[in-house]
């Protein structure tokens, strides 16, 4: 898992890198407005306990941040989605806790978060800031066991079929926190990318940590 996430960071300063120097080419005008609007999406990875239960996924999100002009604080409201496959030992602990044979499994996390975001300016183009803050995570963890059945679709068509069947599913609600870091590159539309890695934890059943590393477009 650290091997992963240098890997993934490494990435993430090259392409950091790379979009700074294009900066000094493109130029770009100031994004200090009052309100912006912004969506992401990257890898989700699961940290400490909840990576023996989880393997890497997806993340996407969006939301709208609140900004005095000159201030270097700003108010950001999230609302986000991960999903997770199984791992190993998720799917022995679904076998032991309902006597199935369980083949397959997954986590989908939603959240809502209210954050503060401190910007650090580099120059005229570019940024680094800090965010943090807390809110509430639904998690809902499905695990399937593969077999028959007997299944009908929309058109009232009957038949028996294979697959995996959704035979355990567990649900809880949760406050948690999250902190990170980004970086922002303003463009000459006068939108701007950014690239984040941030840390969520929570206390659900089984504590769930994870990082997703995104990129996004707030305009």
């Amino acid at each position: 898992m650290s091997q992963r996430l240098a890997l993934l960071g490494g990435s993430v300063l090259l392409l950091a890198g790379a979009l700074a120097q294009a900066q000094q080419y493109y130029g770009a005008p100031s994004d200090d407005r009052p309100v912006t609007w912004h969506v992401m999406a990257g890898l989700n990875q699961p940290v400490g306990s909840t990576d023996d239960l989880l393997q890497s996924g997806w993340h996407i999100g969006g939301g709208v941040t609140f900004k005095q002009p000159g201030s270097p604080l700003a108010l950001r409201l999230d609302l986000d989605y991960a999903s997770n496959r199984a791992a190993r030992a998720l799917i022995q602990q679904g076998q032991e806790s309902t006597g199935l044979q369980i083949t397959d499994g997954w986590a989908d996390i939603w959240s809502g978060t209210v954050n503060a975001e401190l910007r650090l300016p580099f120059n005229s183009y570019s940024y680094a800031y800090l965010i943090g803050g807390g809110g509430v995570y639904y998690s809902r963890i499905s695990l399937t066991e593969y077999g028959y059945g007997y299944v009908c679709d929309w058109w009232g068509y009957c038949y028996v079929a294979s697959g995996d069947f959704i035979v355990a599913q567990h649900d809880e609600t949760k406050f948690g926190w999250n902190a990170g870091a980004g970086m922002g590159f303003r463009l000459r539309s006068g939108s701007t990318l950014f690239i984040e890695a941030r840390y969520n934890s929570v206390d659900m059943h089984q504590r769930f940590e994870y990082v997703p590393i995104v990129i996004g477009m707030r305009f």
